[in-house]
């Protein structure tokens, strides 16, 4: 039964999709069609992550999809981290040169279903960021080269200065 999915996907997720560990991300609030794109990217090595690999090749199309329509009706909730204020205002300032064309609305889920990026945790998203730039997770090759131009013309500490700007987005 679905509720016993949902359990499941809550010991890592959080009960309502709100991720209490900063390793897993927060799902409440993603749209259907991301979560499914999730689970099809897990299921063909376009996510790496033998949990969820094992755990989307035990689903049926009926369990992913009602997995799918009870996530997208949580409210996503950002999770409150610290954050250096000077920090983030340099983050935003990347953000919008870099990020903001595909993750408008400072990287909160969009009609063009890319993944949380305001309030979300930042150890997950600086991991999701380095899997990106190492090919260990699929990424549109945008987004690579914008990656790559910012920490060619920002250094290194550049991703860094985005996380202090997504964690102050709570």
């Amino acid at each position: 039964p679905l509720d016993e999915l949902i359990k499941q996907c809550g010991m890592c997720h959080g009960p309502d999709g709100n991720s209490v560990a900063p390793v897993n991300p927060s799902i409440a609030g993603m749209t259907k069609e991301y979560f499914k794109h999730t689970f099809d990217a897990y299921r063909n090595d376009g996510r790496k992550s033998e949990m969820m690999k094992m755990f989307v090749h035990t689903l049926n199309e009926e369990q992913t999809d009602g997995l799918a329509s009870f996530y997208e009706k949580q409210k996503f909730i950002p999770r409150k981290q610290e954050y250096d204020s000077n920090k983030a205002t340099k983050g935003k300032e990347l953000h919008d040169k870099y990020c903001d064309k595909c993750h408008e609305d400072a990287g909160r889920i969009t009609e063009n279903n890319y993944g949380f990026l305001a309030g979300q945790w930042t150890p997950y998203l600086k991991k999701v960021i380095q899997d990106y730039l190492d090919k260990k997770r699929n990424a549109p090759p945008m987004m690579i080269t914008k990656l790559k131009k910012m920490e060619e013309n920002h250094g290194k500490e550049s991703i860094d200065l985005l996380m202090h700007y997504y964690a102050s987005l709570q």
